[in-house]
């Protein structure tokens, strides 16, 4: 098998050839590695491999599993895998050497998927973009000057540029769907719940999921894992009579000035205009949020839980951890996190749930919601860097304590307004714990790719796997791939 036909199969089908003994599971390795070997110096998608490791397992094995023999690579965030080490994108884990197989790590490989590495992440995955100090940040093959998107961007650039054809993610405010909108892949955060998480973050935002080239590989993947056969089934059963279908391209932050970019907005009405060819309706919404629930509710829960992960960080130390040993803005949002009372964080939890009821009444009148995945095109690498002045003040006022200066100035709002101008759409998803998928639907004025986001009621995931499928037969992605 060359390259060329390797890249021209999903998961999907490797497993067959795998099953049908046209290909075996050490072929598809050495593919996956010569491809690793070739285009990971320009991409940092790919941190840490286990190449003799799963050399020694593909050798002469017999097909096993769903995915047998498909290679495959874990995303660096608190998925262990016995006798290699685990990142998390930051300094504070770098002698770390897991002794275990995470649960969710058992139940890929027993699916038959061939793990010889994990992907690059932003430091204990806080990011939309993947930029850690410890190994540099991640590129898109799209475009190395630009971000592959985060916290799975390592994943995403991996599956982009063909290392393999599927690799897992997980997202807690929109880290499956960013670097599949940024990245030219399908993403699917599941309902939460639907796969059960190692450690319960940021809330019960967070879960776990993969990035794929195809809907069909998402949903074998989710049956795998959670050991079922019924998003497989679902896809079976063909596409979904005419669905109602609400959407939005105003921008929450709209009075600070933020727009959507005409790429993202355009990407949008496009799709939404094969909806109506597909014979769906399509009807304009009303946001039921505002901008303050980024910094008033999302935000807290986030601090809350950046202390818990450096709480982490000082366990795996011994408790020695210093100040350079996370990153200043890790510091800074553990520091907010700290000021934080249970009172107040159950507060702001509170409100999540208060958010999932008005949400929750739109699907009174829709199946579906659509909306931008990003309010813009894929960001460049260093874009969202704080400029010398404003990350000297935010290393001395963590180090020292003197957080509340940072908050008199405005500085921390300025810092999340700059985030969330970026990513406005999908941390409604984890605050609500309904399915979201980002769609390779739009292309950027300058060539990129951009992700429509499409989002069900809660539990309605075999609903959307089955929309999503249909989309992508009537406007097949599979075969958009970056020149590498």
């Amino acid at each position: 098998m060359t390259f060329e036909e390797y890249r021209s199969h999903d998961a999907t089908d490797l497993a067959g050839l795998v099953q049908a003994r046209e290909v075996s599971p050490a072929e598809l390795l050495e593919l996956a590695v010569d491809r690793y070997e070739a285009v990971n110096k320009s991409l940092n998608a790919v941190v840490t491999t286990r190449l003799s490791e799963a050399r020694r397992e593909v050798e002469g094995c017999e097909p096993w599993g769903a995915f047998s023999g498909v290679p495959f690579l874990l995303k660096d965030l608190m998925l262990e895998i016995g006798g290699s080490p685990m990142g998390c994108g930051s300094r504070s884990y770098r002698d770390y050497v897991s002794t275990h197989d995470s649960p969710l790590v058992k139940k890929i490989r027993s699916a038959g998927f061939t793990v010889f590495g994990k992907t690059n992440v932003p430091e204990f995955g806080i990011t939309p973009y993947t930029e850690p100090k410890t190994v540099g940040p991640a590129r898109n093959p799209w475009n190395t000057a630009h971000t592959p998107g985060g916290s799975s961007g390592g994943s995403a650039a991996a599956v982009a540029a063909g290392i393999v054809p599927m690799a897992s993610a997980s997202d807690g405010g929109g880290s499956i769907r960013i670097p599949a909108s940024n990245c030219g892949l399908f993403g699917l955060k599941p309902s939460r719940g639907r796969i059960p998480v190692d450690q319960d973050g940021w809330g019960g935002g967070v879960v776990e999921g993969c990035v794929s080239r195809s809907v069909r590989d998402t949903a074998a993947y989710l049956d795998a894992v959670i050991g079922t056969r019924s998003f497989v089934s679902a896809l079976a059963s063909g596409p979904p009579k005419a669905l109602r279908i609400g959407f939005s391209t105003a921008h929450p932050l709209y009075e600070s000035g933020c727009k959507v970019h005409p790429d993202c907005e355009n990407a949008v009405l496009s799709a939404l205009k094969l909806c109506e060819s597909l014979g769906h309706r399509v009807e304009e919404v009303q946001l039921p949020w505002d901008a303050d629930v980024y910094e008033n509710d999302f935000l807290p829960v986030l601090f809350v839980s950046t202390v818990a992960e450096i709480e982490q960080a000082r366990r795996v130390l011994g408790g020695r951890l210093r100040a350079r040993d996370v990153e200043a803005n890790t510091l800074l949002m553990s520091k907010l996190g700290e000021r934080i009372d249970q009172h107040a964080y159950e507060q702001a939890l509170d409100r999540w749930q208060r958010l999932s009821r008005r949400v929750g009444a739109l699907y009174d009148q829709y199946d579906l919601l659509c909306f931008p995945t990003l309010a813009d095109p894929p960001a460049r690498v260093g874009q969202f860097a704080s400029p010398p002045l404003e990350a000297a003040s935010i290393r001395v006022a963590s180090r020292l304590g003197l957080v509340r200066t940072l908050e008199r100035f405005g500085l921390i709002g300025e810092i999340a307004r700059r985030v969330f101008a970026y990513m406005p759409f999908t941390p409604i998803a984890n605050m609500t714990g309904v399915p979201a998928a980002s769609l390779p639907l739009g292309t950027s004025s300058d060539g990129l790719p951009v992700g429509v986001q499409f989002m069900a009621a809660a539990g309605a995931d075999e609903l959307l796997l089955r929309f999503s499928a249909h989309m992508e037969s009537a406007a097949p992605w599979f075969a958009r791939v970056p020149e590498l």
